[in-house]
């Protein structure tokens, strides 16, 4: 077991003794519902799979549950799938653990599990990250440490939840939900050139996390300064046929002016 799924475990363990101590029993399906806010944004997520699983082998883990106020009805903690689940499959009743707890331990109980499942994409770890952080105050290097994680991956992980939600659609729109992929997105988003980036990722010119990384470093230097006299300048633009050339002292500016021409170029093809 790694590191990092070994203080996962020691985490949800100690939560488990203080926190998950209630009865299990079983439930009616039509007196469970699905908390409002949860860490996984796609709640159905391989959910026939699951229901597959439950159907072969039985329900392993029960779905963890607290009353609510009208003494009738429970919210979901975790578990939300495996509710899903068994309701396709039919069931009119599924084991549950009934807790009863503060509100911020029934955010932390449902990041930690979903955490520990490793089943979070990019923008929903991010979230949880930050809410585990908010809930107990805690430094990035505290966060890491009890996640198991670097302090490195932490800071660049919450720098993804810095983007506007509009930003972050349009990265997952192209295809980037690579967890490190979309942490180069985040740092070309802080240098300004995320559109530069996204049209990168599209026309091939960004492939691998190596690729994306050259691209920020690129876009990151400054044209260099003549040893004598003013700063450089760009050489005189030259047109031959159908061909334009245009001759820059610096080979991070020629590829944001290829990106640009390009971008241009489309869209005067475009109908």
């Amino acid at each position: 077991m790694s590191s990092k799924s070994k203080k996962l475990s020691a985490l949800a363990d100690i939560y488990g003794r203080e926190h998950l101590d209630g009865a299990i029993t079983r439930l009616k399906i039509s007196n469970i519902k699905p908390a409002a806010e949860q860490p996984r944004q796609d709640r159905t997520f391989k959910i026939d799979e699951l229901a597959q699983s439950i159907e072969r082998d039985g329900l392993l883990n029960p779905i963890q549950v607290c009353k609510n106020k009208d003494g009738r009805t429970y919210r979901i903690i975790a578990g939300e799938r495996r509710y899903h689940a068994v309701q396709k499959l039919g069931w009119s009743e599924v084991e549950c653990r009934i807790i009863s707890r503060s509100d911020s331990d029934y955010w932390r109980i449902a990041i930690i599990e979903n955490l520990q499942r490793e089943n979070l994409d990019a923008g929903e770890e991010a979230r949880a990250f930050l809410q585990l952080k908010k809930l107990d105050s805690l430094s990035d290097a505290e966060l890491a440490s009890q996640l198991g994680k670097s302090r490195n991956y932490i800071t660049e992980i919450l720098g993804i939840n810095q983007m506007p939600a509009d930003v972050l659609d349009r990265c997952q729109t192209a295809g980037l939900e690579n967890k490190n992929m979309l942490i180069q997105a985040s740092q070309a988003w802080k240098r300004g050139t995320i559109d530069l980036f996204l049209e990168a990722w599209r026309n091939g010119g960004i492939q691998t996390v190596r690729d994306a990384k050259q691209f920020n470093q690129g876009t990151d230097r400054k044209a260099p300064r003549a040893t004598t006299g003013p700063r450089q300048k760009l050489e005189p633009v030259t047109v031959h046929r159908t061909t334009v050339t245009i001759r820059c002292p610096d080979e991070a500016q020629a590829e944001r002016l290829a990106l640009m021409a390009r971008e241009w170029i489309k869209q005067q093809q475009a109908p």
